[in-house]
């Protein structure tokens, strides 16, 4: 999330491109999706490898577990996120059209079909998360395991095919589902993990970093399809790399990484062009909006979502009750 707070601070909070030059929004303006297509590629492995390990473990995949434990991670944060936005409309020191939060509450603000202004235009990438992970628990349970890396690799292609050859407005969505896919295909494919780690470099890892880089700041369609598997290399290859490990493991970005979703969320109402405002937001207040956001409701609703999911998971495995 560092990408994203970055590059909406130069961009838009300060301006840079106003009094540096127009150019430097070629760079800033795309760090902010390249920080998230890389989260999308960490979320897809994740939930996928906790996915296959509950199935591994309980003998299957509980579909209502896993959206209970969404439906408490994803929403509570974004709907004080939601409500903070009326709040500040009402007191007239930001303006929109109300309709933005319906849209954004309804997970829409990816499809180009609703509107959404700036204060909720972050939660497309929200949007992708959720389309993507409303089907992928069900296809786990239906798809075969010995089928699942081939139905992966299929999909992965057919995303970036289409991107190739269908237009897309200011973010891509087939990009981001690849992303998400890619992750997922990593957690799936041990063949895929041990090429990775054998190829892993400071060398090839400083190059993934370039041509992942290059893509978006210079838009050239045929570098961008390879943006799935460059993030794929450079986030887990660099667990080789003993110098990349310890930075990423360090204690200032290992906090970042906790409050990521609560910063991801909250960052969008303080980091705005001073011209969005009505009256502008102090910046020192984004810290204490965050850890506010994390400790008292991003860190207790997921607690709470964890035990109705294991409540659920429990009821599941009770033995019935034999027929007299």
């Amino acid at each position: 999330m560092l990408c994203v707070v970055a590059a909406h601070s130069l961009e838009y909070r300060f301006e840079l491109s106003r009094l540096v030059s127009i150019r430097f929004s070629k760079i800033s303006v795309p760090l902010a999706e390249m920080g998230v297509q890389l989260f999308f590629v960490i979320s897809g492995y994740i939930i996928t490898t906790l996915l296959v390990k509950e199935e591994r473990t309980r003998g299957r995949i509980s579909i209502p577990a896993f959206y209970i434990r969404r439906f408490f991670r994803i929403l509570p944060p974004l709907f004080a996120y939601l409500g903070a936005l009326l709040i500040l409309r009402w007191a007239g020191m930001i303006g929109f059209d109300p309709s933005i939060i319906r849209n954004s509450a309804l997970f829409t603000c990816n499809t180009g079909l609703t509107m959404c202004g700036w204060w909720v235009t972050h939660t497309w990438s929200l949007a992708v998360e959720e389309q993507f992970y409303l089907a992928w628990p069900l296809l786990l349970v239906i798809l075969p395991s010995n089928r699942r890396v081939i139905f992966l690799v299929v999909l992965i292609a057919a995303l970036l095919t289409a991107f190739l050859l269908v237009p897309h407005h200011w973010h891509n969505n087939w990009i981001s589902f690849s992303c998400i896919a890619s992750g997922a295909l990593y957690s799936l494919s041990p063949q895929l993990r041990e090429f990775v780690r054998a190829r892993a470099s400071y060398l090839a890892w400083l190059v993934a970093g370039l041509l992942f880089s290059a893509g978006p700041v210079l838009f050239f369609k045929p570098l961008l399809v390879f943006t799935p598997f460059l993030i794929m290399f450079i986030l887990f290859s660099s667990r080789e790399l003993p110098i990349i490990r310890r930075i990423l493991t360090s204690a200032p970005l290992q906090a970042v990484g906790l409050c990521s979703y609560s910063l991801y969320l909250w960052q969008q109402l303080f980091l705005a062009r001073p011209s969005r405002y009505i009256e502008v937001l102090p910046l020192a207040a984004l810290p204490v909006v965050v850890a506010l956001s994390y400790f008292f409701i991003e860190k207790p609703c997921a607690r709470l979502g964890h035990r109705l999911s294991a409540l659920v998971q429990a009821r599941r495995q009770l033995p019935r009750p034999s027929a007299v």
